[in-house]
C-alpha cells in the first residue's frame, strides 16, 4: 500500500522508570520529525495510566518507517526502551477514509 503508514506505539513503564522512558521517548522526537519520511511523531502520556505512553507517528510509507528504524538515534533508544519498558505494542494502520 502506499498510502501514508500511521503507526501508534504504545509503552508501559516498568515501576522507578517512568522518568527514565519518558525522556528516552522525548528525545526521540526532534530527530525523528526532522526525518525526510516522517509525518507525524506525536507523544502522548495516558490521561489514566501514568506509566503508560503513546508515540503516534504518520510515516510516508513502510520504507520510511524501515529508514527510521535503522538511524542512530532510533537504534540508541532501543537499549533504554527495552531496559525501561515493561509492554511495548505496535499497531500500524493505513486510513481508509
Amino acid at each position: 500500500m502506499t498510502a501514508p503508514l500511521t503507526l501508534v506505539a504504545t509503552l508501559v513503564a516498568k515501576t522507578g522508570f517512568e522518568t527514565e522512558l519518558e525522556q528516552a521517548l522525548q528525545d526521540l522526537q526532534p530527530p525523528s520529525r526532522a526525518e525526510s519520511g516522517c509525518i507525524q511523531y506525536d507523544f502522548h502520556r495516558d490521561a489514566e495510566q501514568a506509566r503508560t505512553f503513546h508515540m503516534i507517528e504518520q510515516w510516508r510509507d513502510e520504507a520510511a518507517l524501515s529508514m527510521h528504524e535503522a538511524t542512530p538515534h532510533f537504534q540508541a533508544a532501543l537499549p533504554v526502551i527495552e531496559r525501561a519498558a515493561e509492554k511495548f505494542s505496535v499497531t500500524k494502520m493505513y486510513r481508509v477514509s
